[in-house]
């Protein structure tokens, strides 16, 4: 799946403009409040662990060894092989995280050359309460550091009520805490409403803080390390039971999710990290926070979707389908899902389940040869007029035939995500096949391009939401400028750029030549969107700037 996932979002960031751009906005529904409500007891939901292994051996076979001991040791706290996930190897004498004597003793257990290397390996734990956890996991950590598998960091975490944005947080920070807290400079990984930090402990540990919103989350993508994914599944199906209750008792005011990565082999009493936990929740008192109930940020949240976008890929004998029904144009994640196997006859199927009423339905055939993407063909669709007709998102295991299969699973609308303009999520009572008939028919229009000319205006507003290039546009991926204006800001003249996608760019000197030979191009007429190519970030004359084509 990685390589074709890979093709399919180098395809999508090269037809972004047709995506819906969820991510520029951090404004929140709901009245203002000081501080979070109704903290969750603390749970960990998962550790790092950090394995010697011999770079000159057969690495395969000792990265499945290594698997096989941690789910053996760990046995008694529910983990099995699909919580275990190998994330980074690297060199074991970089950094000083092993001892020298560890990595000697390591060495005595082979016989001919050796080169110490380590495997970094993800567990995920499914919300192991605090205080039951860390009297089961020492024992396992001392058994593990026998098969030279130290622990290198642990989150510890809890949830509660109320919300807020990055901006709000990291300004509230810096005010109350000031040298404190280092923050991390992130945002185009994480968008608008998550926030993270390092500060060190009374014991002088550096550990890492994070909050962000629960919901956008689940809404956003599937998770930091994926390009594209869906866990909107996650809001109806009581796979954590605990975490799936509070999410329900927080409908009605957000949840918001405070996570702290202690570092280091050492795993301490409950009492030090309950310690840590207070004084950091007395730190946060005072910030400023919203009540905002699921339906509101969801009715916020579904009116910036415009369209849909699905991707066939052939390569020889060889399918593979994805849908993507938004995407975060800070970090680029799309909302969706991708299946191998899937014939053209099924994808148009799928096209039509998955897309939304009165909305444009965009598919894209791609061809490619070998790993060469040779053409790209663009087709629009659309439901018929006055449709009220359902859509999905993928389920269980990712499923991209889901259905109500169990009480246990709620209702969309019944957390929050309510029908908005035309739009419903939901999911079918009885199971979908792939020999069901598509719960709609679309039908085929013309791609129009009537009205999309650039829009020169006198004067840019809201001139601090503009961010520069080369901070906000990621390399390789195709942009449309929709809209600019020329305006000053601290002093200087800038170009002030709109893109189809919603991002809003402080053009550098290489994109505001582009811009202005291409408006230059078109002295008589409008000139339509200008499509453009984010390349490397460069350094010149002392100031930063992106290359673009």
């Amino acid at each position: 799946m990685t390589t074709y996932a890979a093709v399919i979002n180098k395809v999508l960031n090269h037809h972004a403009h047709l995506l819906s751009n969820i991510g520029t906005d951090d404004a929140l529904p709901g009245g203002p409040k000081f501080g979070w409500h109704k903290y969750c007891k603390l749970f960990s939901d998962g550790i790092i662990l950090w394995a010697l292994y011999n770079k000159a051996g057969d690495v395969e076979d000792q990265r499945k060894a290594i698997v096989a001991t941690i789910v053996e040791a760990m046995d008694d706290l529910d983990v099995n092989r699909s919580n275990v996930k190998v994330l980074t190897m690297g060199d074991a004498l970089e950094g000083g995280f092993f001892s020298l004597d560890l990595v000697d003793e390591h060495q005595d257990s082979f016989d001919g050359a050796y080169i110490p290397g380590y495997i970094c390996i993800k567990v995920t734990l499914h919300h192991h309460s605090l205080v039951l956890l860390i009297p089961s996991l020492k024992p396992i950590l001392c058994k593990l550091k026998e098969e030279f598998i130290l622990l290198h960091d642990i989150d510890i975490t809890t949830d509660c009520q109320y919300v807020t944005t990055r901006r709000i947080l990291q300004k509230y920070l810096e005010e109350t805490l000031e040298d404190q807290v280092e923050i991390i400079h992130d945002r185009n990984k994480v968008g608008n409403h998550c926030l993270s930090w390092y500060m060190t402990t009374h014991k002088d540990q550096r550990v890492r803080c994070k909050m962000y919103n629960k919901l956008v989350q689940m809404l956003e993508s599937a998770e930091v390390r994926t390009s594209i994914g869906s866990r909107m599944e996650s809001i109806v199906m009581p796979v954590d039971a605990k975490f799936h209750k509070r999410l329900y008792k927080a409908k009605k005011k957000g949840l918001s999710h405070l996570e702290v990565t202690f570092y280091g082999p050492k795993l301490h009493k409950y009492s030090y990290y309950e310690h840590i936990l207070e004084t950091l929740k007395e730190h946060l008192e005072e910030c400023p926070t919203f009540c905002v109930p699921h339906k509101a940020y969801w009715r916020q949240f579904a009116g910036n979707i415009s369209s849909m976008v699905g991707v066939h890929v052939t390569k020889g004998n060889e399918t593979a389908f994805a849908y993507c029904h938004w995407w975060n144009a800070i970090t680029t994640k799309k909302y969706g899902s991708c299946r191998l196997k899937v014939q053209k006859d099924e994808a148009m199927k799928l096209l039509a389940n998955y897309s939304f009423n009165e909305r444009p339905i965009y598919f894209l055939e791609v061809t490619m040869d070998g790993n060469t993407i040779v053409e790209t063909k663009v087709a629009k669709y659309m439901r018929p007029e006055g449709c009220t007709a359902i859509t999905l998102v993928a389920g269980q295991q990712k499923s991209l035939y889901p259905y109500l299969y169990h009480d246990d699973v709620k209702c969309f609308k019944d957390m929050g995500i309510v029908k908005v303009d035309n739009i419903k999520i939901q999911w079918p009572k009885r199971r979908l096949r792939k020999s069901s008939p598509p719960i709609v028919d679309i039908h085929l229009v013309p791609m129009d391009d009537e009205g999309m000319f650039i829009q020169v205006h006198g004067s840019a507003t809201h001139k601090s939401t503009f961010e520069p290039g080369y901070q906000v546009l990621q390399k390789d991926t195709l942009y449309l400028v929709a809209s600019m204006a020329k305006d000053t800001f601290r002093g200087k003249e800038y170009i002030f750029a709109t893109l189809s996608s919603g991002i809003r760019v402080r053009c550098g000197k290489l994109l505001e030549q582009m811009l202005l030979s291409w408006l230059d191009d078109y002295p008589k007429a409008e000139a339509p969107w200008m499509p453009f190519t984010a390349g490397e970030k460069r350094k010149t004359g002392g100031q930063w700037d992106i290359q673009v084509e």
